[in-house]
């Protein structure tokens, strides 16, 4: 015996009918802004980690220059004449003996404040070279801009006057 489809279903019939199961709905814009999400989410961390990366780069590489300038004017501020001619580079020193540098430190006005606005650090052909941009203020009232200009020798920044 047939199965006939307006009969109810018997069941010793050999094939029971069975009716689809409706569409799953399309989830398209829930799909598509899961995704997004994630894009974003990832492009976000990426990003930061990046951005991190360069930021302790770029650090690495102008806190020397900075060390050495800062090391240099705070001995300046103080009087400590021989501790400023050590951050002196070598070119510097041939010119000038420590004695000569006591002498000129001493005619100039004393150093109270100092704010370093801005460090650059190059290398060309393997010589690594820096500026270091100063906002000096001394005691006389007068303030100042100085650019000092810093050369790697031996490893270490040095103040070229």
């Amino acid at each position: 015996m047939a199965y006939q489809p307006n009969q109810p279903y018997q069941p010793n019939q050999p094939y029971p009918p069975y009716s689809t199961p409706p569409p799953r709905p399309r989830r398209t814009a829930r799909t598509i802004v899961i995704v997004v999400a994630v894009v974003l989410l990832v492009c976000c961390i990426g990003g930061s980690a990046g951005g991190y990366w360069i930021y302790r780069s770029v650090s690495n590489a102008v806190a020397p220059a900075s060390d050495t300038t800062r090391t240099y004017l705070d001995a300046v501020r103080r009087g400590d004449n021989s501790t400023a001619y050590a951050q002196l580079c070598s070119s510097t020193r041939d010119r000038m003996s420590e004695a000569d540098y006591a002498q000129l430190a001493a005619t100039q006005p004393k150093l109270l404040t100092y704010d370093i606005d801005g460090v650059s650090v190059n290398n060309v052909n393997g010589v690594t070279t820096g500026t270091v941009t100063v906002q000096l203020g001394y005691d006389d009232g007068t303030e100042r801009t100085q650019v000092y200009t810093l050369v790697k020798e031996d490893g270490t920044f040095r103040v070229c006057e």
